[in-house]
């Protein structure tokens, strides 16, 4: 067979700049639409927590996998980038998570508020000494010596990392 030698036909040009104008409008759509990244960390299918950093600079942490792009009306965490956390799971306390405050990278003082919809299942408490004793062994001395009904998500926004009480790297 021989090889052809026609230039391509100005019909091809157009459907080809129509082709690549298409693709151009989509990623520009697509990357305008998008507001932020979100993460998903899980301890097990109800336990999962979804980390919404805003191009902003706002942070949203929501329980479950949170997939709208609507600032979140359920019960969840506002916070910053540099904050980290532990989210606790207790079988004591069904559809609560306990939150403690372990700093941030820009002052030592808390950078996070609590935004609880009383009509929604999970809410977030405040951890105090009164759910250390709830969460942590008596003879606990280290941070990971919780009882076995208690779970957490030990969270650093600003590395998108997180562990379990086990020291397992959460995806």
């Amino acid at each position: 067979m021989a090889k052809s030698n026609k230039p391509l036909s100005n019909r091809t040009f157009k459907v080809l700049g129509i082709l690549i104008l298409g693709m151009v409008i989509y990623l520009i759509i697509n990357f305008l639409a998008s507001d932020g990244i979100k993460s998903y960390y899980c301890l097990s299918d109800n336990k999962c927590v979804t980390v919404w950093k805003k191009e902003n600079g706002e942070v949203y942490i929501i329980p479950g996998k949170y997939e709208s792009n609507n600032v979140p009306i359920v019960s969840h965490i506002k916070t910053v980038s540099g904050q980290f956390l532990t989210l606790y799971f207790s079988e004591e306390f069904p559809h609560k998570i306990i939150v403690r405050d372990q700093g941030n990278y820009l002052s030592d003082k808390k950078k996070y508020t609590l935004v609880n919809n009383i009509k929604e299942e999970w809410q977030f408490l405040e951890y105090s000494d009164d759910y250390k004793a709830i969460l942590y062994k008596t003879d606990a001395v280290k941070f990971k010596d919780v009882k076995a009904s208690t779970d957490y998500i030990d969270l650093d926004i600003y590395e998108n990392y997180a562990t379990d009480k086990n020291g397992n790297k959460l995806n």
